[in-house]
């Protein structure tokens, strides 16, 4: 969703100096330009969504930072659960038994859930 708004904003930004530009490149005479009142409209609401993008841009990076903290914390368990992963797929070499036993991987799993120390950080 984040990367989705900034570029949709990127994009936004684009528009906005083809506009700018479109609008200087029709007056050929510096005095046209001074006196185009699209083209003052045009800078005008330029200035005011350029000020916003900025505003979201920079408070989507500070999400991006939690959500990269936030990940962070998950990547013990998602190498513990590789690890349980790989070691049960391995299994099938020792035994083809464990390659077909679903059940016994989920009793497996669950079990090691349930035995886990517990996180004291509430996510």
């Amino acid at each position: 969703m984040i990367v989705q708004q900034n570029a949709q904003a990127a994009k936004t930004l684009v528009e906005i100096e083809d506009k700018i530009l479109n609008g200087l490149t029709k007056n050929e005479n510096i005095a046209d330009i001074l006196e185009d009142d699209e083209l003052i409209i045009i800078l005008d609401d330029s200035k005011k969504t350029s000020d916003d993008i900025k505003v979201r841009m920079a408070e989507s990076k500070i999400t991006e930072k939690e959500i990269d903290i936030t990940r962070e914390l998950f990547r013990p368990v998602a190498y513990r659960a590789s690890i349980l992963f790989f070691t049960i797929v391995d299994l099938a070499v020792i035994d083809p038994m464990y390659q077909y036993s679903l059940q016994w991987f989920a009793n497996l799993f669950g079990a090691s859930v349930d035995n886990s120390p517990k996180s004291a950080e509430a996510l």
